[in-house]
């Protein structure tokens, strides 16, 4: 275009130039903006992959959080029937335990009354042992006294 300012006559020249220079400007102008319109742009597109990579990112953190709320769920679920089953299984034993502090107690008062049994067995024994000395002793007297009467009588 500057050539053709230079064929142009010299009247119409320095218009035809101030109008190439300030096309020459404008267009440098416009070329800057453009320039800095990509590099807007690169920087929104950058942003966008970024964003996209973090909403991607969320998702996959979104269903992990999932994964360990339901984990949570279930283990609180078995947290809870575990203490039921541990509640169930010491109330059994609480009954067991009565039932062998009962056990307990009958038997110590069986042990008591087979003491005393056998106390009166022995007493019994010894009674009866005494019995038969006392009556082994009449029959002695008894045949000694018929001896002595047959002894006198035939005498």
């Amino acid at each position: 275009m500057q050539r053709e300012v230079d064929k142009a006559s010299a009247g119409s020249r320095p218009q035809l130039s101030y109008r190439l220079r300030a096309f020459q400007s404008e267009f440098n102008n416009l070329t800057r903006q453009i320039e800095s319109a990509k590099q807007q742009n690169s920087s929104l597109n950058d942003s966008w992959n970024q964003m996209d990579s973090t909403r991607r990112q969320v998702l996959g953190n979104q269903g992990a959080v999932e994964r360990t709320s339901a984990a949570i769920t279930r283990t609180e679920r078995l947290g809870v029937e575990t203490e039921n089953i541990g509640n169930e299984i010491t109330a059994e034993l609480a009954n067991q335990r009565d039932q062998l502090v009962r056990t307990r107690g009958m038997l110590d008062q069986a042990d008591s009354s087979l003491d005393k049994s056998r106390r009166t067995l022995l007493n019994m024994a010894r009674k009866a042992v005494t019995n038969k000395i006392a009556l082994i002793s009449i029959i002695v007297v008894e045949v000694l006294i018929l001896a002595g009467v047959l002894y006198w009588k035939f005498k």
